[in-house]
């Protein structure tokens, strides 16, 4: 048996949350997945006379990012201007959004193109049906990315068993982790009850249920409006309005004086969750985040696409310093207008270093190591280290200039782009 090829890139830089940090740097791969990194001298001699070599002495290499809070079946809605009304523009989103398997299906491969091309590897999807799932698995292995299908979950039962048994017929049916070629996981499965003000306790007690009967993965969306915050302390507002035109506002709808991150604590205490967004949150809360080991997706153009947080900044640094894990998504294409890649983690970065100056590194972070703990996957397969999957971002920076390459790449406009060793490094058995 002839032993498969190596190749090795060498780059202008390379750089991972991990401590591999290399100008230039080289890595060594085989068989899809990393053999060695570091600076070229430090490859070994035998790795260098063998391999085959691919140069890109401008770019610089990272582990590839990951999107933990996505809408793939959102991909093909017309662009809905948003005025500041958010009922209105979510009632044109709802009349739009495909519902047939064909549409859906195209919708989820062109936003897994997009997430591809912009060198995310790995993605968080709220699927809105059990279609959006199966077109996920049913991409081409060009398209396929590793990640969670969270299923998209509304509604104010009043029986727990029997919301449980709702969530698990569609679910049961589907394969919970589908392998993507050249990556240590696949897809696998999550549930996501919508929000507080569309779904009720029972159905987040059913999801909590079964995410450890059959350890589905968790998401909401959580204390990401005003209005929600409303709903659930007083039971008033816009969304009470919205529920009942659409006939679905519960007789049994209560004031519970509670902010939701309170409200929802029991479940936070009792499953690993991941929470979009957060955008208006009390000290208490980051304790509470922080003590339930809860972490939250932060997506900065959409929150800022929205108008949120009203009274300032996200407290996603605060989080952070206290200890909760905090990652980056975009949410759905509509939400993104005007952005260059519109899929891809890296216009958050470059956003969040212009407007915060977060450090180079913290971002790195929450971009991919953040990412993969959120989703329940190893960190370390985000990372440049022996084994890890040889799935990477390139962004161009100039090799001459002394500023740091990572800091390059936050303030220039150049594209990421993703580089997915796999499918050049052929078996030769």
């Amino acid at each position: 048996m002839k032993r498969n090829p190596t190749t090795l890139y060498l780059a202008a830089a390379i750089r991972d949350a991990g401590g591999h940090v290399a100008r230039p740097g080289a890595i060594a791969v085989r068989d899809g997945r990393v053999v060695d990194a570091g600076h070229p001298n430090d490859i070994s001699r035998r790795l260098r006379n063998t391999a085959r070599t691919v140069e890109l002495p401008e770019d610089l290499l990272l582990p590839a990012m990951v999107n933990a809070h996505a809408h793939l079946d959102l991909t093909h809605v017309p662009a809905v201007d948003y005025t500041g009304d958010f009922l209105a523009w979510l009632k044109q989103v709802r009349t739009a959004r495909p519902t047939d398997f064909d549409a859906v299906g195209a919708a989820v491969a062109e936003g897994l193109r997009l997430s591809r091309e912009a060198g995310v590897g790995y993605v968080g999807d709220i699927a809105g049906s059990v279609d959006a799932i199966r077109a996920r698995h049913a991409v081409g292995e060009g398209l396929a990315l590793p990640g969670v299908s969270y299923l998209e979950c509304f509604g104010f039962d009043t029986m727990l068993d029997a919301a449980a048994d709702r969530i698990e017929a569609w679910l049961d049916p589907l394969p919970f982790d589908v392998p993507v070629p050249g990556h240590v996981r696949g897809v696998t499965l999550g549930i996501q009850p919508h929000a507080p003000y569309s779904v009720g306790r029972t159905l987040y007690d059913a999801a909590t249920r079964l995410s450890h009967k059959h350890i589905y993965r968790l998401s909401t969306h959580l204390a990401e409006s005003p209005a929600e915050l409303e709903f659930v302390r007083d039971a008033t507002g816009p969304f009470v309005d919205l529920l009942r035109e659409l006939g679905k506002l519960p007789d049994t709808l209560q004031a519970t004086g509670k902010h939701p991150i309170d409200w929802l604590e029991p479940n936070l205490k009792r499953g690993r969750w991941l929470l979009a967004h957060c955008n208006y949150i009390e000290d208490r809360h980051i304790t509470t985040l922080k003590r339930t080991g809860t972490s939250v997706v932060y997506c900065p153009l959409a929150s800022e696409y929205f108008g949120h947080p009203e009274q300032g900044q996200h407290r996603y640094r605060e989080m952070l310093a206290a200890g909760v894990n905090v990652c980056l998504g975009t949410d759905s294409l509509l939400c993104q207008q005007g952005v260059d890649q519109p899929m891809g983690i890296m216009p958050q970065m470059r956003r969040l270093y212009a407007r915060d100056e977060t450090a180079p590194e913290l971002l790195l972070e929450m971009a991919t190591t953040h990412g993969r703990l959120a989703l329940e996957f190893s960190d370390t397969d985000a990372t440049l280290r022996r084994g890890a999957p040889a799935v990477f971002t390139a962004v161009r920076i100039d090799p001459d200039d002394a500023t740091d390459p990572l800091t390059q790449a936050l303030t220039n406009d150049h594209p990421a782009r993703s580089i997915h060793a796999e499918l050049t490094d052929e078996s030769n058995d």
